[in-house]
């Protein structure tokens, strides 16, 4: 079809359109078309218009969104700032807290160590401020004396210009006024010449010519010295120019110039009067023509004189030539002082803007610094000796509570029934404490009463370490990996390590305080679980009493020692060398060893039988000594060789030192030796072959407490009255408190 029509005619495709509109003109259809094509335009341009209605009201709405969107952005910055107002609170609140238990913890400390502690601060506080006031006098006085090194090197510059440029002035005027006595002497000549010539006029009528040539010579003479005056003229115009460009010095150039004007003006005199003498001299010169023939003879004299004094003039010059030289160079050496000038003057404006740059650095990173240091805690930086001191305090309560507890006998049906010892046995803390059984007797020898004294100690010190010993309180589960990590971090950098735990320490205090709170809670229901049964009813809420008592002082007292800078972590072993351990004197081991030398039965049947309390030794002292020793150090007394360890009661406090434990305090221990008649006991009683029907279940005997109010209910363990302590023996700890 389309070929078809290219092919058709153009005359006949433009006639069969026109009879296409006058047929459709013509159609009676075409008025109704008409119509309803102008409806259709009608209809169309009112739908434009509801467009451009539907578009301004779809911008009025996207500025309406944009209002509320800037609203909504507006009210997160307030609640964004709001926040970082409350989490600044929080920070005061960590900080006030912190302040407050190192202040409980110095509450027990004599009033003359805060004095001096007092006296150090201000000591330290008034170092510092000397140090900053040193810092600010010392970079002022640098300042000062690279502006004054500039200024003094700017004016020596001034001044080495300033008294070159004066030596070049009277150089050139030496050498002017030698010029001008030569040009005198020559002229001094000329004019003796010329009065020979006068007076040998009559002799020779060829003189006259020769004079005509002198006299050719003396014009060329002039007109070499105007030229040279020019020169001088245009040497003239460029010191001036050098001048303007030395403000300093602009005086006495000035004055320079103005004598140089002046012996400019003089020779310009002088050779206005040389004018008119060379006149004069032609006027003679006219009156001597009639005499020129009588001075023939005293013309070769003449010659000579005159040839000696073109030589002189081309010596003068060569002089000048010269001098000219000298004074371009003179001229090239004072603009490259001025080029030096220049630079010196960019480098001091060099100077002083990065002065300024490196004083607005100074203040931008002051300000980071003290952005970033309001999100970590400021760590103290007490000696060892202090916390020596915090680690003692808990220590001696921690034993003098077990030592009150365990010493007194234990009850005879207690002591009979092997599954009120089951807990304790079978504790993972003991299992995992050492290779070897620790041997636990159920008696009231010496012997035995210091095994149990120290398997309490041992087990309460593990879960203290698992609890309250950490580096900080966030987690609420085990955070063993986050002690990992920060050992690891602490042998790559220190630096950051105690960054990283004064930051953590800051983090979230509340939740903190409440996870140290709950570990406390947690070593309270694990140790006391595990001694339940072997205690009475009075006995057992006494020491769960003072066990969380205790637990609270010694997470405290942790937390002190949690913003030390230095990083101090419990350890047990084993290995055990390089590390220093020190015997537990209990005076239960120390009379079990005198029964066994004496030969006593490690057995008794006196239940009466105990140590007198003022045979008590004093255990704490022994760790108060204990200070850190190499491993290189003579055994001293106390100490223990690591082969002979049986048990370690309380772990010997090390700080991390590049990665690597150094210790603060001895551990104490219990030997192979101390244990031993407990361990003979304990054989000797497993030889005796019980009774059928001897041996039943003991329930535990609490007269005076009701269920709600005795410890079995604050525990959430205890079961009814009659429930036996077999019963009990086999569950696990109780929940949460």
């Amino acid at each position: 079809m389309g070929s078809h029509i290219g092919s058709a005619d153009p005359t006949q495709t433009v006639d069969g359109l026109v009879r296409a509109i006058r047929d459709l003109t013509s159609d009676p259809n075409y008025k109704l078309v008409a119509d309803v094509f102008s409806d259709f335009l009608y209809v169309k341009e009112q739908n434009n218009k509801l467009s451009t209605s539907h578009q301004v009201v779809l911008e009025e709405y996207r500025k309406f969104r944009n209002e509320l969107e800037a609203q909504k952005d507006v009210i997160e910055n307030e609640k964004k700032d709001l926040e970082h107002l409350v989490q600044e609170k929080v920070q005061e609140i960590v900080q006030l807290s912190a302040a407050r238990t190192r202040l409980e913890g110095d509450l027990e400390d004599t009033q003359k160590r805060l004095e001096e502690e007092k006296a150090n601060a201000a000591e330290a506080a008034a170092t510092a401020a000397k140090e900053y006031a040193d810092l600010q006098a010392k970079s002022a006085q640098e300042y000062a004396d690279l502006q004054a090194k500039t200024a003094q090197e700017y004016a020596d510059l001034q001044a080495k210009t300033s008294q070159e440029y004066a030596d070049l002035q009277a150089k050139t005027s030496q050498e002017y006024a030698d010029l001008q006595a030569a040009k005198a002497a020559v002229e001094e000549e000329k004019r003796l010449g010329e009065e020979a010539a006068a007076a040998a006029a009559a002799k020779a009528a060829d003189e006259i010519a020769e004079l005509t040539a002198a006299k050719t010579n003396l014009e060329e003479i002039k007109a070499n010295n105007e030229a040279e005056i020019e020169t001088l003229k245009g040497n003239i115009a460029d010191l001036e120019a050098a001048k303007a460009g030395l403000e300093q010095v602009k005086a006495d150039n000035e004055a320079e110039i103005a004598s140089l004007k002046e012996r400019i003006a003089t020779l310009e005199e002088e050779k206005r009067k040389l004018e008119e003498e060379l006149e004069a001299a032609r006027q003679e010169i006219a009156s001597l023509n009639d005499t020129i023939t009588q001075k023939n003879t005293e013309i070769e004299s003449l010659q000579e004189s005159l040839r000696a004094a073109e030589e002189q003039i081309a010596s003068l010059q060569q002089t000048v030539a010269d001098k000219d030289a000298e004074i371009e160079d003179l001229h090239g050496k004072l603009k490259a002082e001025g080029e030096r000038a220049d630079k010196a003057e960019a480098h001091g404006r060099d100077l002083q803007s990065q002065l300024d740059d490196t004083t607005q650095n100074l203040h931008i990173t002051r300000g980071k610094l003290t952005d970033l240091e309001q999100y970590r805690i400021v760590l103290n930086s007490d000696n060892d000796d202090t916390y020596v001191t915090v680690l003692d305090k808990i220590w001696t309560t921690i034993v003098t509570l077990v030592e009150a507890t365990f010493r007194p006998d234990i009850d005879e049906q207690i002591l009979a029934d092997p599954s009120c010892w089951t807990n304790l046995r079978n504790s993972p803390y003991l299992k995992h404490a050492t290779q070897l059984q620790i041997p636990l007797p159920q008696s009231n020898t010496p012997a035995a009463k210091g095994m149990r004294i120290s398997a309490v100690l041992a087990v309460l010190s593990r879960a203290m370490h698992k609890h309250l010993f950490r580096p900080v309180y966030l987690l609420d589960d085990d955070d063993e990996n986050l002690v990992k990590f920060l050992r690891a971090l602490e042998d790559e950098d220190p630096t950051r390590e105690a960054h990283m735990r004064a930051t953590l320490l800051s983090m979230m205090p509340e939740r903190q305080a409440d996870l140290g709170a709950r570990r406390v809670k947690m070593v309270v229901r694990e140790v006391s679980w595990l001694v339940q049964h072997l205690l009475g009813a009075l006995q057992f809420e006494a020491f769960c009493s003072g066990l969380e008592a205790a637990c609270r002082l010694a997470r405290d007292q942790w937390m002190r020692i949690q913003l030390a800078q230095i990083k101090i972590e419990p350890y047990f072993g084993p290995p055990y060398d390089d590390f220093d351990w020190q015997v537990l004197e209990l005076p239960e081991f120390a009379e079990a060893a005198e029964r066994d030398a004496a030969g006593v039965p490690h057995t008794t049947d006196d239940p009466d039988e105990s140590v007198a309390p003022d045979d008590r030794l004093e255990t704490s002292s022994a760790f108060h000594d204990a200070a850190s020793h190499g491993p290189d150090d003579e055994m001293m007394e106390g100490e223990i060789d690591p082969d002979e360890i049986l048990l370690v009661v309380w772990p010997s406090m090390c700080a991390v030192e590049g990665g690597e434990l150094m210790s603060i305090t001895q551990g104490l221990v219990i030997s192979k030796e101390q244990a031993r008649p407990a361990l003979e006991e304990q054989r000797s009683r497993s030889r005796l072959i019980p009774r059928p029907g001897s041996r039943r279940a003991r329930t535990l005997s609490m007269p005076g407490q009701s269920r709600g109010s005795s410890p079995r209910g604050r525990l959430g363990h205890f079961h009814a009255h009659s429930q036996t302590a077999s019963e009990v023996a086999v569950d696990g700890p109780p929940e949460d408190i």
